[in-house]
């Protein structure tokens, strides 16, 4: 019997690590990883380099942000997150508030478009399309940042739904589909992994 490209790329875990344990890495190490490289984001190249010359890096603080600090793309995972986990499911009004109270909070830092669509008092739904049609340009990459949350949350549903997610909650803030289908396949990896693949 032959199988399809889909159940070729899931393979048997053998790391011996479960799902569960892959799901909270996947939550854990993407909060890490953007706090490690937050004193380097926007940084001249070779920086990171200069500063750890073996490669391995310690938490450490610089470029407006102290160490271990969470930047805005890690609070607005655990928005998500939250959200998700209060309504037991996708509720785009409710992220969409959420993103709003936070952005009006005044955070230490928030993407330029993120913040136009936040701020616009454009309805949730509307919003990020407006802001495309006046501005063109809004396929940044900050509905990929913050999209671990959401990427854990729907692997089970299968690809479609995981898929489907994703474009939809990216489509909050970002009006390009590119940006929608970045989220997406990004999901559709995480997805994959979390099966052991």
């Amino acid at each position: 019997m032959t199988q399809s490209p889909e159940a070729r790329a899931v393979r048997p875990d053998r790391s011996g690590a479960g799902r569960g344990a892959r799901a909270v890495g996947a939550v854990v190490g993407s909060a890490v990883g953007d706090a490690l490289g937050a004193p380097f984001e926007f940084g001249l190249p070779g920086v990171y380099s200069a500063r750890f010359p073996d490669g391995v890096g310690v938490m450490c603080g610089g470029g407006g942000w102290d160490p271990g600090e969470a930047t805005d793309d890690t609070q607005m995972a655990v928005l998500v997150g939250e959200s998700l986990l209060e309504n037991g499911g996708l509720d785009l009004p409710d992220i969409f508030g959420r993103f709003r109270r936070w952005a009006a909070g005044e955070p230490k830092d928030i993407g330029l478009q993120t913040e136009d669509v936040l701020t616009s008092g454009d309805p949730w739904d509307l919003a990020a399309a407006l802001h495309f049609q006046v501005n063109a340009r809004a396929a940044g990459n900050g509905s990929l940042m913050r999209a671990t949350t959401s990427a854990v949350r729907f692997a089970r549903a299968g690809r479609t739904a995981t898929m489907d997610a994703a474009r939809r909650i990216a489509a909050l803030t970002h009006g390009d589909r590119a940006a929608w289908e970045g989220t997406a396949v990004f999901h559709e990896l995480v997805r994959v992994a979390l099966e052991g693949g």
